[in-house]
Parts: C-alpha cells; sequence; structure tokens
C-alpha cells in the first residue's frame, strides 16, 4: 500500500502539483512581458505534461522514474518563469541556481539511472531486447566501417594472403572501441548480478510461514518479502534500461530473463505471504523457489556468456 501510494505521487501528484502552480504564477504575474514568457513556459509545461499522461508508454514510459524525470523537468521551467519575474538580482541569482540544479538533477537521472524508453510494460524481456537491437545495429555499423577500411588498407599493402590470413580473417576481431564498450556493459552488468545474487540468497534462507503463525509475525515476514519484491522490480527495469553493445546482445537477454526471473520469484514469493489457506501458501512459496533457480540458471549462462566474450 505504501508503495502504491509513492508511487502515485510520484507519477501524479508531484508533477501536477508543479504545473498548477507554475500556472497559478503566470496568471498573477504583474507585467505584460512577463506573462507571455510565463504562458510560452506554461504551454510548454501542458505540452510535456500531456506526452507523459497520454502517450504513456510509447515513446515515454509512465513510471517512477519518468514522473522523477518530469518533475525535474517542470521545476527547472518554473525556476525560469521566477527568474523572469524577479526584480532585484539576488532573488534572480537564486533562481538561476535553482534551475541549474534541477537541470542537473534531469540530467543526471537521466544519464546514470538510464530509465528505459521502450514499452517495457507490454514487452516480454524478449521482445525488449529484439527492440533495442536497431539501435545497437546502428551503433555497430560504424565499429563494422572502420574494421572494413583497415583491412581494405592492409590488403592493398600486402597485395596477396596466404590461407593463414584467410583463417585468421574468418575469426571476428573487435576493436579497441568495442572492446572498451564490453568492458563497459560488463562492469555495470556486474553489479546487477551480484544484487541479483543477493536477492536470489535471501530467497533461498527464506522460511515459510508456520502453521497458526501470530498476526504480528506474519506482517514482519510479508514486509521482508515485500521488500525483496520492490528490490527484484528495480533490478528488472535496470536490467531492461541497460544499453548493451550489439556483440553482447546473446549475453543481454539472459541478464533480462534473469530479472524478469527472479521479478517473479519474489513477487510469488510476497503473494505467497499473504494467502491465508497453508495449501495455496506452500504452492506459491514452491513456485517462488522454482522462479529462482531458474533465474540463476540464468545468472550462469550471461556470466559464461561474458567471459567468452572476453
Amino acid at each position: 500500500m505504501n508503495q502504491g501510494i509513492a508511487e502515485i505521487t510520484l507519477i501524479y501528484a508531484l508533477p501536477l502539483g508543479i504545473s498548477f502552480v507554475t500556472l497559478f504564477t503566470t496568471a498573477a504575474a504583474p507585467g505584460r512581458n512577463t506573462k507571455v514568457v510565463g504562458a510560452i513556459l506554461s504551454t510548454l509545461t501542458i505540452v510535456i505534461d500531456c506526452l507523459f499522461y497520454f502517450v504513456k508508454n510509447t515513446i515515454i514510459v509512465q513510471n517512477v522514474e519518468g514522473g522523477i524525470l518530469l518533475s525535474f523537468f517542470l521545476l527547472f521551467l518554473f525556476g525560469l518563469l521566477c527568474l523572469v519575474q524577479s526584480e532585484e538580482w539576488s532573488t534572480r541569482i537564486s533562481f538561476l541556481l535553482f534551475s541549474m540544479c534541477m537541470l542537473t538533477g534531469l540530467i543526471g537521472t537521466a544519464c546514470f539511472e538510464h530509465p528505459t524508453l521502450v514499452l517495457a510494460s507490454s514487452y516480454s524481456p524478449a521482445e525488449v531486447v529484439s527492440a533495442n537491437k536497431k539501435f545497437e545495429d546502428y551503433i555497430s555499423s560504424f565499429d563494422k566501417v572502420d574494421s572494413d577500411k583497415a583491412k581494405s588498407g592492409v590488403r592493398a599493402s600486402t597485395g596477396k594472403r596466404d590461407d593463414d590470413e584467410s583463417d585468421a580473417d574468418d575469426d571476428e576481431e573487435y576493436t579497441p572501441e568495442v572492446m572498451g564498450r564490453l568492458d563497459g556493459y560488463a562492469e555495470k552488468a556486474e553489479i546487477l548480478t551480484g544484487k541479483m545474487l543477493d536477492i536470489v540468497r535471501s530467497i533461498e534462507t527464506f522460511q515459510p510461514m508456520e502453521p497458526n503463525i501470530s498476526e504480528m509475525k506474519r506482517e514482519s515476514i510479508s514486509q521482508q518479502a515485500l521488500a525483496l519484491n520492490n528490490k527484484a522490480t528495480s533490478l528488472n527495469r535496470k536490467a531492461i534500461g541497460l544499453f548493451h553493445p550489439l556483440q553482447a546482445r546473446d549475453a543481454h537477454a539472459e541478464l533480462v530473463e534473469a530479472s524478469e526471473a527472479l521479478r517473479t520469484a519474489a513477487h510469488t514469493l510476497y503473494a505467497s505471504c499473504l494467502q491465508e489457506d497453508p495449501g495455496e501458501q506452500t504452492q506459491k512459496f514452491m513456485q517462488a523457489r522454482k522462479m529462482m533457480l531458474n533465474a540463476k540458471g540464468h545468472i550462469d549462462q550471461f556470466n559464461k556468456l561474458i567471459q567468452s566474450l572476453k
């Protein structure tokens, strides 16, 4: 319940509240020029809100990360409006610093949290990987062009190749730029898999509820399961939104499958804690353990693929 209230606040209440304050501030502006600037910023605010709420889950995902990004951007526009309305230089400098801080928060969240811009709520993990492939092909095409140019230069200078060189060219060789992207992806993915394994170990040590358990103890165990569910959901979003090179698409597919299986396992575990029937509770608990083992298998396969790339 608390998580639902927080999500509603971040997705709806906070952005809409900032938008209404911006509109009211524009309406109360004293000067004509200030009203014109305020009208422009208010119109931009309304357009951004409409994109977020009515074009959701297409080019923009309507989730908590999207709500945070929207709030930062709206506060940035509100700071600009207050900057225009202010008359004293000290006040203008304060609102300028405020706007810059909001812009920094917007860019920082977009760059470091990597909120995904695909239809994550409706696509399966395999479809998400396929949807990202077009962009990856475009990025990797530059590496392919550079590689072809380098090979053409070598062939022109030597004029011939023997059979051993032909066999060597058949093997795929990565440029330093590609290896750099692979190493960067592997480092970020290693952090995610480490957190996933922590959740796996927590589910492994999680004990089913005893019959006739007290309500206080049931609530405590349910809160622990809910915390695991929230962590697994967050890791699933980050795994889907993690940019990966084309060469690591198979490994990334395993990573996404692992995060999805772990999210389902944690959710099933939490659902088992809410069951009153002992039979249903045991059934869901065993399902959670099975899905957890499935996630562990995908993590092991991901590690093998990453090691083979390196």
